[in-house]
């Protein structure tokens, strides 16, 4: 269980979940989960929050609605009681447990895509009801963390990522970590709005910023990829 720290003291901890992390992070009393895993790996999930001394989770914050982030949203708005955040173009699909659909952005991955919109039926979870909205951008100060969230779609419409007082960004899918020296999602609905939205999380002052798959990656790799695919 990694722990990052910012300057004045927010901590958040890496909580993997099934290939698919969640992230647990905690400021005073409060206790926010960015996104859930997989349904069977909710034991896991539930004891590594444990583990971590967190006792209650007063929000959930959904990068986005696909099932590997989503599919515990109902369980755990159960356990904790908490309030579920999401960004408003895929309140839709939360409330009846539904995939906004994607293609593959790699040659190996565009079969994959292709299956995907044709089985998705198969990857439906647990409908649950949305507590909060988020537009473009989403000030988390009143709920009691120094951060906001960020509109950052492409991988799908309604991404967003989490940003912690401009030191560490929380971006789902709207990054990859886990090849070397690339940035780039094997999945998403519009490339060339990802491609923008590493333009906006680039400008957010942040220098970390930690993918939903793999490792952390650097201001600098962000800023080469993006001048790179973006043809600057």
């Amino acid at each position: 269980m990694k722990t990052w720290r910012t300057s004045n003291g927010t901590t958040i901890q890496r909580l993997p979940a099934g290939g698919s992390h969640s992230f647990l992070i905690r400021t005073g009393n409060h206790a926010f989960l960015v996104d859930t895993g997989r349904r069977i790996m909710l034991k896991m999930l539930l004891k590594q929050i444990h583990h971590a001394g967190a006792r209650k989770i007063d929000y959930l914050i959904l990068t986005h609605t696909h099932f590997d982030h989503a599919e515990n949203a109902a369980s755990l708005k159960e356990r904790f009681g908490l309030r579920i955040i999401v960004h408003e173009s895929e309140a839709a699909l939360l409330k009846k447990g539904e995939n906004p659909l994607v293609a593959g952005t790699i040659a190996p991955t565009r079969l994959l895509g292709w299956l995907f919109a044709r089985t998705q039926f198969l990857f439906r979870y647990r409908a649950v009801e949305p507590d909060i909205l988020a537009g473009r951008e989403f000030d988390l100060t009143p709920l009691g963390i120094s951060g906001h969230i960020l509109h950052t779609p492409g991988h799908t419409q309604g991404s967003v990522s989490v940003i912690i007082e401009n030191e560490i960004a929380l971006v789902g899918d709207a990054l990859f970590g886990m090849f070397p020296g690339s940035v780039f999602p094997p999945f998403g609905q519009n490339v060339s709005q990802m491609i923008e939205s590493w333009g906006l999380l680039a400008g957010t002052g942040c220098k970390v910023f930690l993918p939903a798959h793999g490792g952390e990656r650097s201001l600098d790799l962000l800023r080469n990829q993006y001048r790179k695919h973006a043809g600057r």
